[in-house]
This record gives structure tokens, C-alpha cells and sequence, in this order.
């Protein structure tokens, strides 16, 4: 009986040390010949006490006494508590990575067949997000309700886990079982940012360009427009839906460190990508064949001098035609664009915006520019 004592009051004081963290007296403890495999309330051991609380101190002391990284109760596992702790983030990432390097799987399931990924996502860590699907994490893997790490992310509305998920390659159209996307889940929970991210990626499994009418009229527009700025219904910058349409959304971090624009970017050439630092050729790749896509060939006044002298021939002159006609065409896209995106959204857009006189106004410029244009054209269709 006074062994049984003895044992209670060591188990009391482990219970006590490993709520304050104190790892000289868990120590003794242990030395003291407790068993590291105690089981506390509802069967937890110190390890699982420990991850839950995410005091890497401690588990990595519990680890090295030989404390099964691998525990689980009611198929509950350590990597799971750890991946739901309440502590920064920063403590939970050192805690994950201590298993992880003690071989627990990060692919085990619960009884509702949820991940620790899925847990991670759940609760917004967008680093412990990476580093389990790092160590293998299945990142489409689904729940029993159909739920992936995403779709639980897009629930609660974790902007940083969505885009960490995205950028993984987690497949933004899987549906759950009641036939409802990431994007249906955010909007549903009004998330309303997060659902126009999702609208508007692509699937990088259905091709490079399909799906993406959004994001090319968008950038279309951008590109035509010069001082076109996000407007604030959206927290969303021009650059960041650009570059979740094309799947470079890792490359986000580089070009902000470097104060680059979307309209800087857009006229890049291969040199000056390797010289800002994106120096990964597929990269590269798509950011070329996109600003090839969608730059707006300007008509360049050097063009003119020849055409004056008449020093080309017809075939050349017809190609000047055509190239204005094209820069015309150009011109077009972002203003219907733009009037489609009114048309849809004037309850977000429009309100925010500053009184119409002065847009207004400048409207009635362009279109006497147009009109002059018109003239313009029609007089050297006369001449010709």
C-alpha cells in the first residue's frame, strides 16, 4: 500500500511537472524509476500530455527516455495532439518535427478518418502544413465526410493554410459528400476572400490555360490598365490571383521582398526574372508563356519614321495595319472585361469607390479619343 502511495504521489508530481514544464524535475522523476508510459486521465501517457500542450522541451526529453512516438489512444495518436495544441506555432512545429523524426505516421487516420494534416489545416498551421506533407502527408487524402485538408481550411476560413495547400498542389475541386467544393464551403461560411481565391485558381490537372478565363481577362485588364489597384472589397492583390492562376504562388515572398508590381512583371524578359531571382526554368517557363499571353503589343512611335518615307513595302505597310487593328482589339478586351465585372459585382465594387463625376468624366474623354480614332481611320481608309 505505501508503494501504491508512493507511485500515486510520483504520478501527481509527473502530472504537476509536465504542467509547468518543468523538465529537471521530470527528469527526476524518470530517474526515480516512474514509468514514461504512465497513464494519466483518459489513458494519456507524458508524451501525449506533453505534444498536446506542444512543449518541445519535454517531448524531446520524453523522446529520448524512449517514449513511444507512435502512441495512440481510441486511435487518437500523439502527432494528432500535437498538430491540435493550443501554443504558437513556431512550439508546435519544433513538437511535429520531433516525432516525425521518431517515425510516427503522419498518414495514420482517426476514427472519422481525419489526418493529422487535416487537424493542422484545421486549426491554421500553415508551416505544420508543410512539413507533414514534406514527410509524405497525403495531401488529397479525405475524411469519412469527404472533407480533405482543404476543405477544411476553406471552412474556417485559413487564408495562409490555403494558399501552403495550393502551392503543394492539393486539388482545389475535390468534393465532399454532400457534393460541396473548398470554394461552396468558404462561400457557404462567408468567407468571402477565400472564395474568390478558390474561384479562381486553376486546377493545375486540367491543363495550363483551362479554367482560367478569370485570371487571363483580369490580367488582360491589368495590363492595359497601368494604375489599376485592387479595389478593397478584396484583401487579394492583383499579384497574388495572377500567380495562383499560373501555380507560382511561391514565388509570391521573392517578389514582394523585391517591391515588384504586377505591371513590372508582366514585361519581363527571361534575364531579368534570373536577375530578380527566379532562376527555377519551369518557373520561368510559365511566367514567359503567360506574359506572352497577355502583354499588350504597343505601337511604339520609332514605327512611324518608316512609314512616312513609304521605305517598306506593301506587304509591310499591310502588317503596320494589322498590327493597329490588333493594339485596337487589345484596347477592347479589358473595357468589356470591366463592364462584365460591374455588371456582377457593382454591390462589392462600386459602393467603395469614390463619387462616379470623376470617372465619369474621364469616360467622356476616352470616347472622344475613340471617336477622333474613328475619324482618323476612316480618312486614311479614304487616302488609301
Amino acid at each position: 500500500q505505501l508503494d501504491e502511495m508512493l507511485q500515486a504521489d510520483k504520478n501527481d508530481a509527473l502530472k504537476k511537472a509536465l504542467t509547468c514544464g518543468n523538465v529537471s524535475l521530470i527528469e527526476d522523476l524518470l530517474n526515480s524509476g516512474i514509468n514514461i508510459e504512465s497513464s494519466f486521465q483518459f489513458g494519456w501517457t507524458p508524451l501525449m500530455y506533453a505534444a498536446s500542450v506542444a512543449d518541445d522541451a519535454v517531448v524531446r526529453l520524453l523522446l529520448d527516455r524512449g517514449a513511444n512516438a507512435s502512441f495512440e489512444i481510441d486511435k487518437y495518436t500523439v502527432l494528432m495532439a500535437a498538430c491540435t495544441a493550443h501554443a504558437s506555432e513556431e512550439k508546435i512545429l519544433k513538437t511535429v518535427e520531433l516525432l516525425l523524426s521518431r517515425n510516427a505516421d503522419p498518414n495514420l487516420p482517426c476514427r472519422r478518418k481525419m489526418t493529422p494534416l487535416m487537424y493542422a489545416a484545421r486549426k491554421g498551421y500553415p508551416q505544420v502544413v508543410a512539413l507533414l506533407v514534406a514527410h509524405g502527408s497525403h495531401i488529397n487524402a479525405q475524411d469519412e465526410n469527404g472533407y480533405s485538408a482543404l476543405t477544411w481550411a476553406a471552412r474556417h476560413g485559413h487564408k495562409k493554410v490555403i494558399l501552403k495547400l495550393l502551392e503543394l498542389g492539393a486539388d482545389k475541386n475535390l468534393q465532399t459528400k454532400d457534393e460541396k467544393t473548398a470554394a461552396d464551403l468558404a462561400k457557404m461560411n462567408k468567407h468571402s476572400e477565400i472564395y474568390s481565391l478558390l474561384s479562381l485558381t486553376a486546377n493545375p490537372l486540367q491543363g495550363r490555360y483551362n479554367d482560367m478565363i478569370k485570371t487571363e481577362t483580369l490580367c488582360s485588364f491589368l495590363t492595359a490598365v497601368p494604375d489599376y489597384r485592387a479595389g478593397p472589397y478584396s484583401a487579394f492583390s492583383d499579384m497574388e490571383v495572377f500567380l495562383h492562376g499560373l501555380g507560382l504562388e511561391h514565388i509570391m515572398g521573392l517578389l514582394k521582398e523585391r517591391d515588384i508590381t504586377l505591371r513590372q512583371l508582366l514585361v519581363m524578359k527571361k534575364d531579368e526574372l534570373i536577375e530578380v531571382g527566379i532562376t527555377n526554368p519551369r518557373d520561368q517557363q510559365k511566367l514567359l508563356d503567360s506574359i506572352k499571353e497577355l502583354q499588350v503589343e504597343e505601337i511604339r512611335i520609332r514605327d512611324l519614321p518608316e512609314v512616312l518615307k513609304m521605305e517598306f513595302s506593301g506587304d509591310e505597310f499591310l502588317k503596320f495595319l494589322q498590327k493597329l487593328n490588333k493594339e485596337c482589339g487589345n484596347l477592347t478586351v479589358p473595357v468589356q472585361t470591366i463592364n462584365k465585372h460591374l455588371l456582377t459585382n457593382s454591390h462589392k465594387v462600386v459602393l467603395q469607390w469614390a463619387p462616379a463625376e470623376s470617372f465619369a468624366e474621364v469616360c467622356k474623354d476616352l470616347i472622344c479619343s475613340v471617336e477622333k480614332l474613328g475619324k482618323e481611320v476612316v480618312m486614311l481608309k479614304n487616302l488609301l
